[in-house]
Order: structure tokens, then C-alpha cells, then sequence
């Protein structure tokens, strides 16, 4: 798994992060299980900023934002591609920033000492044992949403930053606050369309920095990535081709593959076992989240794809489609504003069954002390949850 954290407050806190690396020129800041070369920083001490993941900035352009951050101009650091996680130091002001995509989600807890900070709300969480919020979760579970949840996160006493807005601490405490904006002017498809090209073109571009590439060949989101990584190198490009999905995924890629220059197609047999919701009854070898996630019941699918591509090159970068409407579509949370002005519905009936879905203790509740507890993803690695986030907690 890999996750960020850090404290702001006195010197005296009294844990580090089972196998936490110093994130440079950032005071009390660690990653775990983050390579070296997608933790970068500039500046040291009152002044520094650092940032963690798939940044499409270079050293250069990290030193120049040191002005930036100085002038504590936030939104301008949130505008290079990829999918990275800012911390910004100036003077007494820290700014821990995600991504508007969720990826790198950002959570907060606080105390009279000081405040803790993660990519992680279960290594929060595991901290003290805080409980799960059977609200939140239910709401989770039911709306799939978490914007829906506002600040909430699936533990008491954890606190998440909502999309757009940034963690900002200062010596009188720690609170969300909002950098990006709510509402936009609208655009002409045909002036948006190549500003939107553009953006994934670039964000591929971030992606295709001399790793080996591979990306789904299927539908049409997962297609535009593949073809936009193409025009950058070679790209494995794999298509799961099972007969019982009657879908026309597999006729569409052969033409693609055929058509485009540098993706060589490789398609993935079905089997017994590469079904939708297989494997569910084995908790322990299902892909750890800090969420339920809607994606485990196609775990064993995405399992024979990633084998497929590790056989070719273990190391390197692979792209998805998934969740490519939500670029183009408004999310369900944008129906929180008119219910809270009106009569809401009658709740679903699922939100009172949630239990039987099968989320136990082992995916949704925290760790009790000196028991494993997850907190963050994984999706090649099957083996059981790995040690406390923690040492001794």
C-alpha cells in the first residue's frame, strides 16, 4: 500500500510510520512505499514544497513555485497534469492538497497537541481505533459518492477534505478550504472539445516517462488513452475476451490495434474463475482500500489483465478507462444543494442492509491495536494486509 502522512504542531509527537521515508526539505512529512522518483521537493524549512505521485512538473518548474508558495497562491499549484499530492510550506501556513479526482484523497485529525494529516483515513483511524461511522458508511455504500459526505469521512473523529478545497493548518488549528471553483461559464462543445483533447493528451504525457506502457483496449474511454499513449511509444495493449459478455470490446480493439501504429494487442481468455463477483467470499485476498469499492467485484478480471501484463514487463505503467464519464458528467453529489432546500426522499432500503454486502471488520472497520489495518490500494499485490500503519498502535 501506499499512503502519505504528517504532523503539524509541537515536536513531541510520539509516532512515525511503520516504514515512513522523510519527504525532503518537508518537516514531519513521510510517505510509505512511495518510489523515490514520484517524491519530489523544492526549498527547505519555512519554505518548501514537495509533491508526491504522477506530477508532469519538472525540478525546474517546482523551484520557480516556490513563489507561489510564498505568496500562498495555492491554485497554482494544483495546475501541472498527473495526479500528485501538494504539501506547501510558508512561514507558519501549511497546504496539503489532493487531486480533484479523488486519487489522492486527503484526511486530517486533531488534537490539543497538534494536528495528523494522511492520504489514508484508516492509518488515522488506526491511530487510537477510532470506530467507523456506520452513517458515513451506509451514505457510501448507498450514494457511492463521498463528495455526498462533505466532511465527513468513514471513521469518527477523521475528518476528509472535500473535492476542490485544500487542508490548510496554521498555529489557531486545522480546517478545509475551498480553491477551486464551484461553478464555471458555460462552453461551447466545440471550443471545449479540444481543450479538453488537449488535457488528456497532456495527462497521458505525464503518465509516459520512460516506463514501459500498457494500457485496456476495450471501450471508448480506455481506447482514447491507449491510442494517446501510442503516438509516445510502444503500448501493450490488452483486451479481456470472454464470450459471455456478449459486448463488441474485442471487435473494436482488432480494428483499433490494426489501425493505430505502436499498440501491440494482446486479449486475456475468460475462464471459470474470471467472473463478476468471484472471489468475494475470501476477504483476505481481495484488493485493500480505505472504501468499499464498487470495482472488487470485477477483482478477478482486472487479476488476469495485470497478469497478462506483468508476463511482458513487470514494471512499468498501465491505464484505464474507468470512471472516464465522470469527466464529462456532472457527479451525483451535485443533488445534495436542492435536497437540502427541500422534502429528500425516502432513504433507499439498501442503506439499512449495507452490513450484508459483506464489509467486515477486515475492509471497513479500523484495526484493533496490533492487528493489520489497511490503507491504501492494491491491485496486483493479493497477499494478506500488510502490518499497522503504526508501529505498536
Amino acid at each position: 500500500m501506499r499512503w502519505s502522512t504528517g504532523w503539524y504542531g509541537g515536536s513531541g509527537y510520539d509516532r512515525l510510520p511503520r516504514s515512513g521515508c522523510p519527504v525532503p526539505g518537508v518537516e514531519a512529512a513521510w510517505t510509505v512505499n512511495w518510489p523515490a522518483r514520484q517524491v519530489r521537493s523544492a526549498g527547505s524549512g519555512p519554505l518548501a514544497l514537495a509533491v508526491v505521485g504522477d506530477c508532469g512538473a519538472d525540478d525546474q518548474q517546482l523551484q520557480q513555485s516556490l513563489a507561489a508558495v510564498r505568496a500562498k497562491d495555492w491554485r497554482a499549484l494544483t495546475r501541472w497534469p498527473g495526479s500528485y499530492l501538494t504539501i506547501a510550506r510558508s512561514g507558519e501556513v501549511l497546504a496539503v492538497i489532493g487531486d480533484l479526482a479523488g486519487q489522492q484523497p486527503v484526511y486530517w485529525r486533531s488534537d490539543g497537541a497538534g494536528t495528523w494529516w494522511s492520504t489514508s483515513a484508516t492509518a488515522l483511524a488506526a491511530l487510537d481505533g477510532a470506530p467507523v461511522d456506520p452513517t458515513a458508511l451506509a451514505a457510501h455504500i448507498a450514494l457511492a459518492q463521498p463528495d455526498v459526505l462533505g466532511q465527513w469521512s468513514l471513521f469518527r473523529s477523521v475528518s476528509r477534505v472535500p473535492t476542490g478545497h485544500l487542508l490548510l493548518i496554521t498555529p489557531e488549528g486545522a480546517g478545509a478550504v475551498r480553491y477551486e471553483s464551484a461553478e464555471y461559464e458555460p462552453m461551447d462543445l466545440r471550443e471545449a472539445a479540444p481543450t479538453v483533447r488537449a488535457a488528456l493528451a497532456e495527462a497521458v504525457g505525464a503518465r509516459c516517462d520512460g516506463r514501459p506502457v500498457s494500457a485496456d483496449l476495450a471501450g471508448l474511454d480506455s481506447t482514447t488513452l491507449a491510442c494517446l499513449a501510442a503516438q509516445r511509444g510502444a503500448v501493450t495493449a490488452v483486451t479481456f475476451a470472454d464470450a459471455r459478455l456478449r459486448d463488441d470490446d474485442l471487435a473494436y480493439a482488432v480494428r483499433t490495434a490494426a489501425t493505430v501504429p505502436g499498440l501491440s494487442h494482446h486479449t486475456v481468455p475468460g475462464s471459470p474463475e474470471t467472473v463478476y463477483y468471484a472471489g468475494l467470499e475470501d476477504l483476505a485476498v481481495l484488493p485493500v482500500t480505505d472504501a468499499p469499492n464498487a470495482y472488487v467485484v470485477t477483482a478477478s478480471i482486472k487479476r488476469a489483465v495485470l497478469d497478462t501484463v506483468v508476463r511482458r514487463h513487470p514494471a512499468g505503467v498501465h491505464l484505464t478507462g474507468a470512471a472516464g464519464d465522470a469527466v464529462l458528467s456532472a457527479p451525483s453529489s451535485y443533488l445534495a444543494a436542492p435536497a437540502a432546500t427541500s422534502r429528500p426522499p425516502p432513504p433507499p432500503r439498501a442503506t439499512s442492509t449495507y452490513p450484508a454486502a459483506g464489509w467486515t471488520g477486515k475492509t471497513a472497520s479500523p484495526a484493533p491495536p496490533g492487528s493489520p489495518s489497511p490503507g491504501g490500494h492494491r491491485t496486483t499485490d493479493c497477499t494478506p494486509a500488510p502490518a499497522p500503519p503504526w508501529p505498536d498502535c
